[in-house]
């Protein structure tokens, strides 16, 4: 358990480095043919990305594509989850194995949930019989990591070429910018462009939902003394409104690069689940797998062997003939 407490810290820790830009700029580059790459990170992850970003938009300005800046970045987010889906398949089932065996955790509890270490102990021998892996969620994005701190960085710096861009109902994917904070809200308000505070407020309350909605649907609900499980729900929720709250200060572009981002991720949610992952055979409460089959086996032997004394006693009782 500490082990996991651990982990979820150091993927707190990575996140909180991923929202400070990893070394780009606030203010992002004006030419990237002028100006060189500093250090490695940039050289082999942040300006290849964002060379292919700025090559997406070339494209799609060449077919004439109203809105480039804003379906670059959709094109591009949609190409990253196709690129990592094998990883995002294998966390899918990880989380979807956890959440399957939550009835016989609950079992263990309830027999074991004074005895912390002996529950410990049977929880680690369950996960081995099932051929679980507890971190078998959150390694794949631990891995995935360093193409999202990429990725974050080179939205951020391109972002000077998003300015007046809109995206339909966003007049400007460049707004609001890294220095203004939280005041663009209080200036729009007091002058009554209350157009511009609900346009720019739809794409963080579209990240808070799906963030939250992906949470209810994949993570176990906690039940008992199941406190890991509260933990992390709640590290999530936590987690979820500072990115909420983070979105209000950063342009549209990078907010319209997370909601995407959340959309798609539910879409591979539910094909994962739909398509790639087995439904588990019912469960006999009480007994293990191994137990069921061999009292389901025995059963049918057991049936098999008294038929044809069944028949036997039926045909010893039927009525003699009259007349015989």
């Amino acid at each position: 358990m500490k082990r996991r407490n651990w982990l979820i810290l150091a993927l707190i820790l990575l996140a909180m480095l991923a929202v400070s830009g990893c070394g780009v700029p606030q203010t992002g580059v004006e030419n990237f043919a002028t100006t060189q790459p500093d250090g490695p990170w940039q050289t082999f992850v942040v300006w290849p990305l964002a060379n292919i970003l700025i090559w997406i938009d070339n494209f799609l300005v060449g077919l004439g594509v109203y809105y480039a800046w804003g379906w670059a970045i959709i094109i591009f987010t949609f190409l990253v989850k196709l690129i990592t889906f094998p990883l995002t398949l294998t966390q899918t089932r990880g989380m979807q194995a956890q959440k399957d065996l939550q009835p016989r955790l609950q079992e263990l509890q309830k027999k074991h949930g004074k005895d912390r270490e002996k529950l410990a102990a049977e929880q680690m021998k369950m996960y081995q019989e099932a051929g679980v892996n507890p971190l078998s969620g959150c390694l794949p994005l631990v891995i995935q990591m360093p193409i999202l701190f990429g990725l974050y960085a080179a939205l951020v710096a391109v972002g000077p070429m998003l300015e007046n861009s809109g995206f339909y109902w966003i007049k400007d994917l460049s707004f609001p910018q890294y220095n203004e904070g939280l005041t663009w809200i209080s200036v729009a308000w007091q002058a009554g462009d209350y157009y511009t505070l609900v346009s720019y407020m739809v794409l963080p309350v579209l990240l808070v939902v799906t963030q939250l909605v992906m949470q209810k649907w994949m993570t176990p609900t906690p039940t008992g003394d199941d406190s890991q499980s509260r933990m992390t729900q709640n590290l999530s929720l936590v987690m979820t409104l500072f990115f909420g709250y983070f979105t209000l200060q950063v342009p549209a572009g990078l907010s319209l690069y997370w909601v995407t981002s959340n959309l798609l991720q539910m879409l591979q949610q539910w094909s994962v689940t739909k398509f790639f992952i087995k439904k588990p055979a019912p469960m006999v409460v009480g007994a293990s797998a191994g137990a069921a089959a061999a009292i389901t086996v025995d059963s049918k032997v057991v049936e098999k062997k008294s038929t044809p004394a069944t028949n036997s006693a039926k045909q010893t009782n039927r009525p003699k003939a009259k007349g015989k």
